[in-house]
């Protein structure tokens, strides 16, 4: 007569069964009390990480980008449970982690571990473990399977010297609880490590995967990279949005501003974290939005059309934002002319691209000879404007150098107020018509505003309302740069723009 088996053989076959048939959802939902102690809640939005995330081990997607709110268990399930799971299928497989944060990352990766060290996970996977032993290494920054798997972890922008990866898993690329602060270096420099440093970091470029997990915090940031070339977007944002540009096709919600996780957060927990993030951060962690959806600093519905009309008696001015160099990967140039008169400003044309430093010159020629009356020409006297306006110099009149005052946020904030009282009025799409017999103003989106994936690139419009996370920001330091320059004192009207404060002393 045959011994009995053992209770703990019997669910562990059981639970390996069940894993093999229900896939990564179902090795969350047993390997969850083993990394994390509160209680799992399970929802739609972890089936559509789980689904997705699982099409990447198939190859059946090559990169994945998962914005998703915070403390909806993204850094749990990818980070942590998914690269476990990977080994279930191959054990060979090797992966590279990273954070901008050490801590989070280690901390991440030792949850992996201590997952793998387990007597549960020996139970049903013996095939794969970490070598024991007093010659062992209990390092987390980097463990190896005795089947040839490895996890190497490392902060984004890091070395990765000699290690070559089948996938790789970034988590949180830049601090989302510091994104205000995030500079256009510091988002450059992210874009070069994942270009020059991660994109050679593979053992085989024809199976190699990338998942990334992030907040949206700018329209220059990593997810906004791989979207554009060609990575998979699952977008869960906090409320509903019907019109949200990244919209997840199987949201099951039909209701606009339904939540994404009622259960765990109800609708007084989103309101105070509403109100604690302010508009910009609740955007960006909340709705995965680099900026409101209705605008920040600048609001949609300020925005007002003219048709034909300027007036008669009324001052021009052209202002230039330059770039500190030409070429493909450089800044764009914005050239734009402005009519005042009284309370009134009417941006009346604009000139926005890549140029060249000849290319620039030509333009600024080209729009003082479409415009005359423009005979003040703002230039701010950083990047090439300087030397713009030794080139120009005896060619053009009224070439004014600008040294600006404060941030370009403190500027933009300076100059909303007449964006908001209906005192600055941009060309119909339509009906606008210039001297040299062109119609319409192609620059701008007729009708409501569109902030959907390509937008920002051509439309002053949407890279006004996504200031300052959107992808340019020329446009908006040409306009503030008129604006200020003919609104009278910069500092009285950023004081007036914040309301009445007291005195310091």
């Amino acid at each position: 007569m045959s011994a009995p088996v053992a209770p703990e053989r019997v669910r562990a076959a059981v639970d390996v069964e069940r894993v093999r048939r229900g896939g990564f959802a179902e090795f969350v939902r047993r390997a969850w009390p083993l990394v994390e102690s509160a209680p799992l809640s399970w929802g739609w939005h972890l089936d559509a990480v789980c689904e997705h995330l699982e099409a990447v081990a198939r190859r059946e997607m090559r990169d994945l980008v998962i914005n998703v709110p915070p403390g909806t268990s993204k850094t749990l399930l990818a980070s942590v449970l998914w690269p476990a799971w990977l080994w279930t299928l191959d054990p060979t497989h090797r992966l590279i982690t990273a954070s901008f944060n050490e801590r989070v990352i280690l901390h991440n990766a030792r949850r992996t571990r201590a997952l793998i060290d387990s007597p549960w996970w020996a139970a049903r996977w013996p095939e794969v473990a970490i070598p024991r032993g007093a010659s062992a290494s209990k390092a987390v920054d980097f463990y190896a399977l005795n089947s040839g798997g490895w996890r190497y972890s490392v902060t984004v922008r890091g070395a990765v010297l000699g290690m070559h990866a089948d996938s790789h898993v970034v988590d949180d690329p830049i601090d989302p609880q510091g994104a205000a602060m995030a500079s256009g270096l510091e988002l450059e420099a992210v874009l070069r490590w994942h270009h020059e440093t991660m994109a050679t970091r593979f053992r085989d470029q024809s199976r190699s995967a990338r998942v990334l997990v992030m907040q949206r915090l700018h329209e220059r940031d990593l997810a906004a990279e791989m979207e554009r070339a060609g990575a998979t977007v699952l977008c869960l944002p906090m409320r509903f949005e019907r019109h949200h540009p990244r919209r997840y096709a199987r949201d099951p919600r039909t209701e606009e501003g339904e939540l994404l996780v009622p259960g765990r957060y109800p609708e007084d927990v989103v309101a105070r974290l509403e109100s604690s993030l302010g508009p910009f951060g609740t955007a960006a962690q909340l709705q995965q939005r680099p900026a409101p959806a209705g605008g920040g600093i600048f609001r949609a519905e300020w925005l007002r059309r003219f048709w034909v009309e300027l007036p008669r008696e009324a001052s021009w001015t052209l202002s230039v934002d330059a770039a500190f160099k030409g070429g493909d990967g450089s800044d764009f140039v914005s050239i734009q002319v402005w009519c005042h008169a009284g309370p009134d400003h009417w941006l009346v044309d604009r000139d926005t691209r890549r140029m060249s430093f000849t290319e620039t010159c030509a333009a600024i020629e080209a729009m003082s000879a479409r415009w005359p009356r423009a005979v003040t020409k703002l230039i701010e006297a950083k990047a090439n404007g300087p030397a713009i306006i030794d080139a120009l110099t005896g060619r053009l009149s009224g070439l004014t150098p600008v040294e600006p005052q404060g941030g370009k946020e403190s500027r933009a904030h300076a100059v909303a107020p007449l964006f908001a009282s209906g005192n600055v009025l941009l060309p119909h799409p339509e009906r606008a018509q210039y001297p040299d017999g062109r119609r319409g103003a192609p620059w701008l989106r007729g009708g409501v505003v569109d902030l959907s994936r390509d937008a920002a690139e051509g439309s002053f419009e949407a890279s006004l309302i996504g200031f300052p996370r959107a992808r340019h920001d020329d446009d908006v330091d040409a306009a503030t740069q008129a604006l200020n320059h003919r609104a009278g004192s910069f500092v009285s009207r950023l004081r007036a723009a914040f309301g009445p404060q007291k005195d310091r002393p």
